[in-house]
């Protein structure tokens, strides 16, 4: 009996441990995102207010009510036996993460920041078909670079 409430308190402790970090990963995201904007308003010489800190705080909290949804979907994954991990919340996260990342981006793009350019190019690299594809166009980078 002691050997099969190891076994779950363990299984418990790693869907926990994961969980935790998906919200650690949900805050800096959230508080990345309000950095760039931050800097994009400062760069196009917006002012700046007390309210980036509010609204980041609502999303913090909104993306925990999703993730808490996720979560939820995973307890009932319990039932089955192939189920160990918290792959609901995972996705959740990983669906933020990827909207946080997307504003970062755009928030790049209003401060006109060249890292912006490195997505965009990043996504021509990956879309070429064949290696050569990929060399002409980092090529051409290179050249335009000069």
């Amino acid at each position: 009996m002691e050997k099969y409430v190891g076994f779950i308190t363990q299984d418990l402790r790693a869907g926990v441990a994961i969980i935790f970090t998906c919200l650690v990963l949900i805050v800096a995201a959230c508080l990345l995102d309000m950095w760039t904007g931050i800097d994009a308003a400062r760069a196009n010489k917006e002012k700046i207010c007390s309210r980036p800190l509010r609204k980041t705080g609502t999303k913090i909290v909104d993306y925990y009510r999703l993730v808490v949804f996720f979560v939820l979907i995973d307890i009932l994954g319990l039932c089955f036996p192939w189920y160990n991990l918290p792959y609901g919340a995972v996705i959740g996260t990983a669906g933020v993460l990827f909207v946080e990342g997307f504003s970062v981006v755009e928030n790049m793009r209003k401060k006109k920041s060249h890292a912006a350019d490195v997505a965009d190019m990043a996504a021509k690299i990956v879309e070429c078909l064949t290696p050569e594809e990929a060399q002409k166009l980092i090529k051409k980078i290179k050249e335009d670079k000069k």
